[in-house]
C-alpha cells in the first residue's frame, strides 16, 4: 500500500536552522542601563511584546503545509482530508486541555527522544502563543511572498522568492482515500497542527510521527522523498520546492511564536515602533539571529527606519543604536545573561519566566 507522508518542519524558531553565534556574557553591561536595568528600578523578568505583533497583521507565515505534486494529482481526497485537519487545528487547541494535547503527540517521537512539548511547560496560554491558524495557499500566497521578499531584502542568501506554481491554488474535493498516510512532524510549535488530526484519525488512516526539526528537510529531498505532505518553515519551503516541480504549498500553518522578555521594572513593550524607539541604546539578546526570527526582526527595523547593529567580539553596544546579540543557545536566555531584552520562542519564554517567578515569589 503507497503511503502518504505528512512532514512539519519547525521553523524559524526551531526549524532546524541554526542559532545565532554567541551569547550575551554573563556580566557584560548592555545599552544604556547594564543587565539590571536603570538605577533603583525593579529586576523582573517577563513579557515586553511579541515579534508577531510587532510585524503586524496576524503575525508572520512562519510555516507552511506542502504537498508532493503526484499526490495532489492522484489522491485528491487525501489533500483535502489534510487541508480540513489543519483549518480545525486552530479551533481545537483553543479549547483542548494541554494534558490532552501532550498525550496525543506523546507516542509519536522516535524511541528516546525527550519531546520539547510535555506536561511541564505546555499551557492553554503556551499553546495560544504558537499561533497555529491556518490559511490556504490561494489567500496566503501574496502575504507569503511579501514576507520572503522582505527576508531576502536583508540577507539576500537566505531564501528565494518561489514561483506562482509552487502555490496550490486548485479546490481539491471531499472524498474517501484508500491509502495510508505517513505523517511526519518536527518537535516544537508546529507539532501542536498535528493534534486535532490525530484526535480525528480513525484506524491506519494516517501514521503520525514527530522528529528532531534537524532532520526534517531529509523528508523532501532525494530521488524519492519520504513526505508526501510536509510542513516546513516558510523559507526552507522556497528554497528546496520554490519552483512547484515536485512539491506546491498548501496553505501557512503557524504565524510565529517569538516573544520579546525584559528584565527591568522600567522597561516597556517592543511590540510598537515606539516601544523600539524609546529602547534605543538597549542590548536585545536573539535567539536565532540569522534565522526567520532575527531576519523578521530586522526586516522591521528596517521598515520603521530604526537604527541597529549587530554586536559581535569586536563590536561594542552603541548609545544611539538598538545591539543585536546573537545566541546560540536558546537554553542561555535568562535576567543574568546581560541584556536588557531578549528574543525567544515558546514554550522556553513562557518556562524561563515562569521560572525566574517562582525563585522570586
Amino acid at each position: 500500500m503507497k503511503k502518504l507522508t505528512l512532514g512539519i518542519l519547525a521553523t524559524s524558531l526551531l526549524f532546524g536552522a541554526a542559532f545565532g553565534a554567541a551569547a550575551c556574557g554573563d556580566n557584560t553591561p548592555s545599552g544604556p542601563s547594564g543587565p539590571s536595568g536603570p538605577s533603583g528600578s525593579e529586576r523582573v523578568f517577563d513579557f515586553a511584546g511579541s515579534l508577531q505583533t510587532l510585524y503586524g497583521g496576524n503575525g508572520y507565515p512562519q510555516a507552511v503545509l506542502v504537498a508532493k505534486k503526484s499526490v495532489i494529482e492522484s489522491d485528491p481526497a487525501a489533500v483535502r482530508q489534510m487541508m480540513d485537519y489543519m483549518e480545525g487545528a486552530h479551533e481545537y487547541l483553543a479549547s483542548a486541555k494541554p494534558e490532552d494535547v501532550v498525550a496525543l503527540l506523546s507516542d509519536k517521537y522516535p524511541e528516546g527522544t525527550t519531546p520539547s512539548l510535555n506536561a511541564k511547560n505546555l499551557t492553554a496560554q503556551v499553546i495560544e502563543n504558537c499561533s497555529v491558524d491556518f490559511t490556504a495557499a490561494a489567500a496566503a500566497k501574496g502575504r507569503v511572498k511579501i514576507f520572503l521578499d522582505e527576508l531576502i531584502a536583508v540577507n539576500p542568501n537566505f531564501t528565494s522568492a518561489p514561483a506562482d506554481a509552487f502555490f496550490y491554488e486548485g479546490g481539491a474535493e471531499a472524498g474517501e482515500s484508500s491509502l495510508t498516510h505517513t505523517v511526519y512532524a518536527p518537535d516544537g510549535a508546529p507539532a501542536l497542527a498535528l493534534a486535532y488530526a490525530i484526535s480525528e484519525t480513525e484506524g491506519d488512516a494516517f501514521e503520525y510521527h514527530v522528529v528532531a526539526s534537524g532532520t526534517i528537510v531529509a523528508q523532501v529531498k532525494g530521488d524519492q522523498p519520504a513526505a508526501d505532505f510536509c510542513v516546513l518553515p516558510v523559507n526552507a519551503a522556497a528554497q528546496q520546492l520554490g519552483s512547484g516541480e515536485t512539491y506546491q504549498m498548501l496553505g501557512v500553518v503557524t504565524n510565529g511564536n517569538m516573544f520579546f522578555l525584559r528584565t527591568s521594572g522600567d522597561q516597556g513593550n517592543l511590540d510598537t515602533a515606539e516601544g523600539l524607539r524609546k529602547a534605543v541604546g538597549s542590548t536585545i539578546g536573539v535567539v536565532q539571529l540569522g534565522n526567520v526570527p532575527g531576519l523578521t526582526f530586522r526586516a522591521v527595523l528596517e521598515r520603521e527606519g530604526i537604527p541597529y547593529q549587530i554586536l559581535d567580539g569586536d563590536t561594542a553596544p552603541a548609545q544611539d543604536k538598538l545591539n543585536l546579540k546573537a545566541f546560540e543557545d536558546a537554553s542561555d536566555v535568562g535576567p543574568g545573561a546581560g541584556c536588557d531584552f531578549y528574543l525567544c520562542p515558546e514554550p522556553l519564554a513562557s518556562a524561563k519566566v515562569a521560572a525566574f517567578k517562582a525563585q522570586n515569589s
